[in-house]
């Protein structure tokens, strides 16, 4: 709605311009789209992006048409250097404009070039201005699609840890394929869920309407750090159970066997339940206990077979860390 708000409003603004460049009124309403991004701060960069690849693109056409009239060879260059200077990272996504605007102001243009280009480029200027101050009076601030990519991480996180618990409780245990099969997508969900809260703390940016809210920003952008770190520390120990705890694998390399395999899935599952409903005290504690129970257990198992069982540990140590990444408080670290 503010993208047809401020195209409608370019458009009838276009009207009012005088001479050649009143002639283009269309890309007024261009640059008002544009503009309308969904940060204040993203309209105004794509905005000036724009018109400076379009400036750019005209300034190359008017090169080569001073020195040739529009033909195969003329197209050929101004195609080529303006797809040579969209690989300017400044421009951003704007870049592809480069190239079209050169095309279009030697072949549209060419009965009034300096014409065209006033009309092009100063009226989606223009344009982009209208899709500014349109989107300055109605400043975006996503918080619910950032809430929802969090909350999708959240159950990807917790389903994650319930199938390494489902894996373990077998009564015979996975092969490496097994494992794999239960290896969910979360490099996917963490990308998305990384663009979702940067496009919120970026609307926070000359928002007037940030400070109401800058309570919920910052506890997203929290959680969104913490589930970062889980989601890291989930990898690390979904890896741990399929290179060490499998079917193919020899007696000397089980990293749990079953005496400590019961007191493994209590502590996941109990990890799993704070990442699928948050830092809940009940189920924090909940945590916590079965996590020391794991230590215990790691402790009496090490004491009566002499094996130094590292990678137990380092299971143990992994859960430590989630439960501190979620909770923001250090978890108590039994001795021995």
């Amino acid at each position: 709605m503010k993208a047809a708000l401020a195209a409608s409003l370019a458009w009838g603004v276009a009207q009012l311009v005088p001479g050649p460049a009143g002639e283009y009124p269309y890309y007024a309403p261009l640059g008002a789209v544009i503009a309308t991004s969904t940060t204040l701060a993203g309209s105004a960069r794509e905005g000036l992006q724009t018109v400076a690849a379009i400036s750019l693109g005209a300034v190359v056409a008017l090169g080569v048409d001073a020195v040739g009239y529009p033909n195969a060879v003329t197209v050929a260059v101004v195609v080529g250097l303006g797809v040579l200077l969209a690989g300017w990272r400044r421009l951003g996504t704007a870049a592809t404009w480069v190239p079209t605007a050169a095309l279009f102001t030697l072949i549209i243009g060419n009965a009034d070039p300096f014409g065209y280009v006033a009309g092009y480029a100063g009226l989606t200027l223009l344009g982009a201005c209208i899709g500014l101050a349109v989107t300055a009076v109605f400043p975006p601030l996503p918080l619910a699609p950032a809430q929802a990519e969090l909350d999708r991480l959240r159950t990807t996180l917790a389903d994650q840890l319930d199938d390494l618990v489902d894996g373990l409780r077998q009564e015979s245990l996975p092969d490496e394929g097994g494992w794999r099969a239960r290896m969910r997508a979360i490099e996917p969900e963490l990308g998305r869920m990384r663009d979702a809260v940067d496009v919120a703390e970026q609307a926070r940016r000359g928002n007037r309407r940030a400070r109401r809210y800058a309570a919920d920003v910052d506890h997203q952008y929290r959680e969104a750090r913490a589930l970062e770190s889980v989601s890291f520390l989930v990898q690390d120990v979904t890896e741990l159970l399929r290179e060490h705890e499998r079917a193919d694998a020899g007696w000397a390399d089980i990293a749990l066997g079953p005496r400590l395999r019961p007191a493994t899935t209590d502590a996941i599952g109990a990890v799993a339940d704070v990442v699928r409903t948050g830092a809940d005290d009940d189920r924090v504690r909940a945590a916590v206990d079965r996590i020391e129970a794991l230590a215990d257990r790691i402790r009496d198992e090490r004491a009566r077979s002499g094996h130094d069982l590292f990678v137990a540990g380092s299971v143990l140590t992994t859960l430590r860390r989630s439960l501190r990444a979620l909770t923001g408080r250090e978890v108590p670290a039994a001795e021995g």
